[in-house]
């Protein structure tokens, strides 16, 4: 999951929605849940649901040639009215993991408020940025929130079904996954805002030493793709090492918002405060998403790679960084993209893969979905449906990606499917002459422990390889041990040991030990030139 600062996002590198609709994927990645609605609907005497004739699937529109919030708005406005004959025309039927429309249970919306609903509105960002020099506070004006979603080739719109006077509740707050064509693929309860309300107190990691760091609000790249970005610097003379954060898939902030926690604000604020420089920045999806979203040809490189060159350029620019110690540390999507960002600029100094997939991109995807549907060791018909609709994803991603075949599948866009025949991570990666940082947490259900060896198989044998597994840490690598569930509504903060290995990764020696077993990992250890045996991770 991540929003502009003030908001929230539901992220994980492969995003799982589990809504009234499509059960799918981020972007983010400290995972809130999208919780399916099971209510039992009131019976009525002709459900609109049997009446309603959605529209077929177009596949020659123009991508998203269409006023993305009007449409969110005019569906939210239907379930207001109770018109569900109109809100269930707008869905895309082939995309449910129901039997029929019924299976949607729209009606739930007005069971679950009590029949008390007054008007829809869309989400809007209500956050300020702190300038820490000067102790002011800058605010930043009303924005709706609006994303793109290239994985699916999907914008993603929140709106908030506000309840009458009558109610004390702030309203219920809903996730819409649009198509290209206009249609509604996902609908999707976000638990997390419904039961939080607006997330505003963001406390700051017990690591961080707000004394011992200034920030400045940066502008990323060149029109008409300029990004707002927040450069975290360490007080004092010194010519000090940096770090650009490269965001995960969907769309993220600056701050990897997701609930009630802020990753990216954590990585920045702790490693400030042990003396190394951080760059992060609002992701094109998020600050332009509708603007990319109709681009036919968009790909990775103009979703991670560009910008984080940008940065890269901008951080050398910068008075006391040390433009011969910028590294880059990719979470996430950003991780699987980050070998192709060090083989456009070779004066990176360093790759840091935080959580990131290894591996085919697609195959990874759909490996990591449907083990989250199977996790229960039950598999209920809905889930199923959602499975059997994830293997027709599965087939035209991989009718692309090994035949170049153009799928009819309005979740699949070619050119960024395309993109990446052939390119794994690992290999990329192997050939860099610089050194390389991978870590990993035990808890993470986004990316396998599969990926994570991958890196090792793909790496092993490096010497300046290390790698580092934390035990209870998520796929954010917050720290959720000793923390009960349910995580999303935790403010949970990224693990101090984290912070502590990068920046003495970051300083040299660090670590020092092979990698020869599994058990060496929780400690932090080196590609070296021993025999890899494996572990309980990796029977």
């Amino acid at each position: 999951m991540r929003l502009r600062p003030g908001t929230w996002r539901l992220r994980a590198f492969w995003r799982l929605h589990v809504g009234v609709a499509l059960a799918f994927g981020l972007f983010s990645s400290g995972l809130a849940a999208l919780v399916a609605l099971t209510l039992v609907v009131n019976a009525v005497t002709v459900p609109a649901c049997e009446e309603a004739t959605p529209a077929p699937p177009d596949f020659e529109v123009a991508p998203f040639a269409f006023d993305p919030e009007a449409r969110a708005l005019a569906f939210g406005q239907a379930l207001v009215d109770q018109d569900y004959h109109r809100a269930y025309t707008m869905l895309a039927p082939e995309l449910l993991p129901y039997a029929s429309l019924c299976g949607v249970r729209l009606e739930n919306f007005q069971t679950l408020t009590g029949n008390g609903l007054a008007k829809v509105e869309l989400v809007t960002t209500q956050g300020w940025h702190s300038n820490r020099e000067h102790g002011t506070r800058v605010d930043v004006p009303p924005a709706p929130v609006l994303g793109f979603e290239p994985t699916y080739d999907e914008l993603e719109v929140i709106i908030r079904l506000v309840l009458d006077q009558s109610s004390a509740h702030p309203g219920i707050y809903v996730q819409l996954a649009l198509l290209r064509d206009g249609r509604i693929s996902r609908v999707a309860l976000l638990q997390t805002l419904t039961e939080m309300g607006l997330v505003e107190d963001f406390p700051p990691p017990p690591y961080a030493d707000p004394t011992a760091f200034a920030e400045t609000e940066v502008v990323i790249g060149q029109a008409p793709w300029k990004l707002g970005g927040t450069l975290t610097v360490p007080r004092g003379p010194a010519a000090f090492p940096a770090v650009v954060l490269v965001p995960g898939s969907g769309y993220d902030d600056r701050d990897g918002t997701s609930g009630a926690t802020k990753a990216f604000r954590d990585l920045a604020w702790g490693l400030a405060s042990q003396g190394v420089a951080v760059l992060r920045y609002d992701k094109r999806t998020l600050t332009h998403a509708l603007a990319v979203a109709r681009q036919p040809d968009f790909t990775i490189d103009a979703e991670l790679v560009d910008d984080a060159l940008a940065a890269v350029e901008l951080l050398r620019q910068m008075p006391r960084i040390d433009p011969a110690r910028v590294y880059v540390l990719g979470a996430s999507l950003g991780g699987f993209a980050a070998p192709r960002i060090a083989q456009r600029d070779p004066e990176i100094a360093g790759l840091i893969f935080y959580s990131a997939p290894s591996g085919r991109y697609w195959e990874r995807f759909v490996a990591s979905l449907q083990r989250r549907h199977e996790a229960d060791g039950t598999v209920t018909e809905v889930e199923q449906r959602s499975l059997d609709n994830l293997g027709g994803y599965a087939a035209a991603v991989g009718a692309l990606v090994d035949a170049g075949v153009p799928p009819r599948d309005l979740r699949v866009r070619a050119a960024y499917h395309a993109d990446f025949a052939g390119y794994r991570p690992e290999e990329a990666a192997r050939d860099l002459p610089i050194p390389l940082l991978i870590l990993h947490g035990t808890d993470d259900a986004s990316v396998s422990p599969d990926d994570f060896f991958g890196w090792i198989d793909g790496l092993h044998g490096r010497a300046d390889a290390a790698f580092r597994l934390y035990e209870g840490h998520n796929h954010s690598l917050l720290d959720g041990r000793g923390v009960a569930p349910p995580y999303y509504l935790a403010r949970l903060h990224v693990g101090a040991a984290v912070i502590t290995d990068i920046a003495a990764w970051l300083a040299g020696g660090w670590p020092d030990q092979p990698c020869p077993d599994g058990q060496t990992l929780y400690a932090g250890c080196s590609g070296g030139p021993a025999a890899f045996r494996g572990s309980y991770l990796n029977p």
